[in-house]
Parts: structure tokens; sequence; C-alpha cells
């Protein structure tokens, strides 16, 4: 288990992440960091496909992206419906922009999710690049997603009072009858036939069960849910449940099965075998592609529409075609100077008003009981957790201070982290334990992060293959292979089922 801190200042000489020369300043990290390559720095996997592999385009495996819904627009009607009597209810508990996000179309594009893909450390939970590691965090699943990294877990039961109960059975009645018709199974266009536009008492409730099951927790394919009514009668009622570290488990899982994938259809090519086979990827995985268009300008299908202060920052991208680009691989390599660390600190968008602790000029906030939800909102953002996701068996290692310059926050190197995943009900303890600084540093909202010394030899002596490099004072390095801590090698198996997860790590 990570310890309750969650950074630390020091002085140290930093560089920026593509080289400079060295500076003494006062700078701030996150927890746990390395002070020496002799300690016991964890480092990501360098394997990555040579040039000679073959490419996605020419494997055979077929993905079924579950997760990757369009919006009918019967759904876009019935938001609408449901807008106008429950929206202060949406934003009490949290959820106005990811319902209202529900309605925005995100056109997939399949090579710049495979080219990540590719990218993917199945040990860290990050993608590495040559020109450092980056991934998809909380802070990227509250503002993109729209979801709440604050309230209750997802496992939580519904209320125990008696109409919250009278709730849940007559839920579970409607899908057990819709379960007894031809269709033998609780299918989400029965659901919303029956329940759309029909004043029923339960409607909101049953709208909150389609949206979770469709857009949330996609992995029973088209059908309803059980498990996630307790989810919704509480959010019906205006209480907070943490989707985001859920949903963040989820795009962490389908990542690693595809990574996985990947690699095996890659050996059964090389092999000259039948490497014919379906993938189920049942997170909503165009986070991570609007997470790309976010950070990679040149990777942009054009330039995003402005958006209202009541819009959700996905709609931004909504209805994008994907762009023409010939190597998507060049351009993400050679993205170092280019990538948009912080593009939620902007004034692009309204994410500017919505993430209110972060100011023009830097301060620290004094940590409490009694801190506002924002605050501690940005503390779950940057200490490392286990996250507990819907399906099951799914609990998947969050490590923010591998990525630390994506919160602002200078670079180091990076400490190992013990898993805490006995059972969800212990690594959900791990989520919500107690903050142990007295304050917490918040950066200049503009403010551009750098690394230090260590970190930068540390990191160009093992970048990916790339065994020699020059210096910020001219010299050459030769790399060691004594200077990191490999990662465990990591298995994957994958299965499939009405309810269950479609991949174990």
């Amino acid at each position: 288990m990570a310890d309750n801190l969650v950074m630390e200042e020091r002085e140290e000489f930093m560089v920026s992440p593509t080289g400079s020369r060295p500076f003494l300043r006062s700078a701030h990290f996150l927890r746990p960091s390395v002070t020496s390559t002799a300690g016991p720095v964890a480092a990501p996997s360098l394997e990555s496909p040579t040039p000679s592999a073959a490419k996605h385009k020419e494997l055979s495996f077929q993905v079924n992206f579950l997760g990757w819904r369009i919006p009918q627009e019967k759904w876009k009607t019935w938001v609408d419906q449901m807008h106008s009597s429950h929206h202060s209810t949406w934003r009490k508990a949290g959820i106005y922009d990811a319902v209202v996000s529900s309605k925005c179309c995100i056109h997939r594009h399949r090579d710049l999710i495979f080219n990540l893909v590719d990218k993917w450390c199945l040990s860290t939970n990050t993608m590495v690049f040559p020109w450092g590691e980056a991934t998809l965090t909380l802070e990227d699943a509250a503002v993109l997603g729209g979801f709440s990294v604050l309230g209750h877990s997802v496992f939580a039961p519904s209320p125990e009072d008696g109409n919250s109960q009278e709730v849940m059975q007559e839920l579970l009645d409607a899908r057990s009858a819709i379960c007894k018709t031809n269709a033998r199974n609780a299918g989400q266009y029965m659901w919303i036939t029956e329940f759309m536009g029909s004043g029923s008492e339960i409607e909101h409730e049953a709208f909150l069960a389609y949206w979770l099951s469709r857009f949330v927790f996609p992995f029973s394919g088209k059908s309803i849910i059980r498990r996630v009514f307790p989810i919704s009668v509480r959010l019906a009622r205006g209480t907070k449940i943490a989707l985001a570290p859920a949903v963040l488990a989820g795009i962490y899982k389908s990542l690693t099965l595809l990574k996985v994938a990947v690699a095996a259809a890659r050996m059964a090519s090389a092999q000259s075998q039948d490497g014919d086979f379906e993938i189920l990827a049942s997170a909503p995985l165009a986070l991570v592609q609007v997470w790309a268009w976010e950070r990679f300008p040149s990777l942009r299908p054009r330039k995003p529409v402005c958006v209202g202060q009541d819009e959700p920052r996905l709609a931004r991208w909504s209805n994008s075609k994907k762009s023409k680009i010939e190597d998507i691989l060049v351009k993400i390599d050679s993205a170092g100077e280019e990538f948009q660390w912080r593009p939620y600190t902007t004034t692009a968008g309204n994410a500017v008003l919505k993430m209110n602790y972060y100011k023009d000029r830097e301060y620290w906030a004094v940590v409490g009981s009694d801190m506002d939800e924002d605050l501690e909102g940005m503390v779950r953002f940057l200490r490392a957790s286990e996250l507990v996701g819907l399906e099951e068996d799914c609990i998947e290692q969050y490590l923010p201070h591998r990525v630390a310059m994506q919160f602002g926050m200078d670079q180091d190197l990076p400490g190992h982290v013990p898993r805490v995943n006995v059972n969800a009900d212990v690594a959900w303890g791990d989520y919500i334990r107690p903050i142990g600084d007295a304050k917490i540093y918040v950066p200049p909202r503009l403010f551009e992060a750098d690394v230090t010394t260590r970190y930068f030899k540390w990191w160009r002596k093992m970048n990916l293959g790339q065994r020699k490099k020059n210096t910020w004072d001219g010299s050459v390095e030769e790399a060691t292979k004594d200077e990191f801590v490999p990662p465990p090698r990591v298995q994957s198996t994958s299965s499939s089922s009405n309810e269950k997860g479609s991949c174990n790590k």
C-alpha cells in the first residue's frame, strides 16, 4: 500500500522534459519518488513492436468494441425529456456532464487506438513514449467523462429505506418480465421501449439503469445489467457514486486485453499460424481516443468546437471525422515538444471554470475534514491507489506519480507501489484511505513542470532501445542494464458472459 502522504517538496537540479541546462529550484513531487538510481526505481516495460512487425490491419483477429456506443436518436430524445425534470439531481449526484455526454457521437479511429495500444505497459498502466510516460488518469475520467471521483463504491447496496427497496424490486421485476419474453434477455431496446415516456414512478431510475448499462459499464453487450440497479437508485436520489475509478479500471483492463491480443496475433502471424479470434473490449474506449486528441495536436481531426459553460468537455469532439494521417506512430514518437501535459487548464472550452482549484498563481491548500469537494477530488487525482471496477475481478493499480507532469507537478524517478488487491473491499479501502498531508501544493494553472536531472539521464538511458543519447551538456552517455528494475511479466486471460468482465490480468 502507498503511504498516506501525497507529495513532497525539495530543492533539485531540474531540466525540461526535452532537455535544457540544469537549474536549481524548489520542486514538488508526487510520492513515492526515488532520489537515486541505486534505489528501487520502478521502470516501465520497454517492449515495443519492431519496425518489421505486422501492422494491425494485417493481423487476423476481430475486435468487438462493446463499450463504443453511438447514441441513438431515441436515446437523445429521452435525455432531453429527463433533463427538464432531473438536471438538478444529476448535478447533485455529480453525473450531469456524464449523462449529457452520452449524446455525443465520437467516431472511432481504429489506427489511432491500436498505435496507442502498442505503447501500453501492462505493469504500470501507462503509455511509454520515447519522450516520457503518460496515461489516462482520474482527472481525465472526471473532465472528459464527467464522472465523479468521490462518493460511495459502485458495489454499495441500495439505500435501506422502504421506498428505495420498493424501487429496487420494481426494477428487478421489470427486468425479469422482459427476460421471459421471446428475447430471453433484458435487452436495452425493450427496456427503453418499456420506460421511455411511460410516466412510470421509476422512469428516472430505469433511465439511469439504461445509461449505466449502455454507456458507463457496457460489458454485458446489449442487456440491462442487474448490478447497476443499486447505483441507479442512489443516483436518482442525488447521492454521489465514485464512477470515475470504476470506469478507469475498466479502461485499463480493456487496453491490457488489446495489448495481449495484438501480441498474440503478431506471434501467430510470425509463425504462420491461424490467429483468427474475437476480442471483446468492454470499456468506453472513446475516452482514450479523445484523450489523445486533447493532448496530441497533430492527431486531431480538426480544430475542436468551443463549448459553453453548461456543455460537457466531450462535446468539443462530437461528430469529428478522423483525419488522414500517413504515419500515426511517427507523429506519436516525435510529439515530445507538442504534447499537451495539461490541456484542461487552458482557456479552451469550459474546463477552467469547472476546475476552480487551479489558480493563476501557486498556493498551498489546507487539507482536512472540512476541505471542499473540489480539493478532495484533486487529491484523489494525485495519489497512488487501487481502482475497483464493476466487472468481476476488476482491480487495477493507479500510479499518477509516474505521470506527475500531467498535474503540473515535477517528475522524479518513480518509486514502487505494492499492490493492495486482495479483494474489492480491501482495494476500495485503499482508494478512500485518509490523507496524510497537512497541506497540498497547487501549481499555477499554466505552469509547465520539469524533470530532475537524474530522471532525464535515467529515461534517456533506457529509452526504447536508443542506447546512446546526447545530454544537455553535449556529452554522450552509454546506457547500462543495471540502472532500473524491470517490471514483472504479466499474463492475461480472457472470458466473457452476460455479466462478467472481459479480461483478467
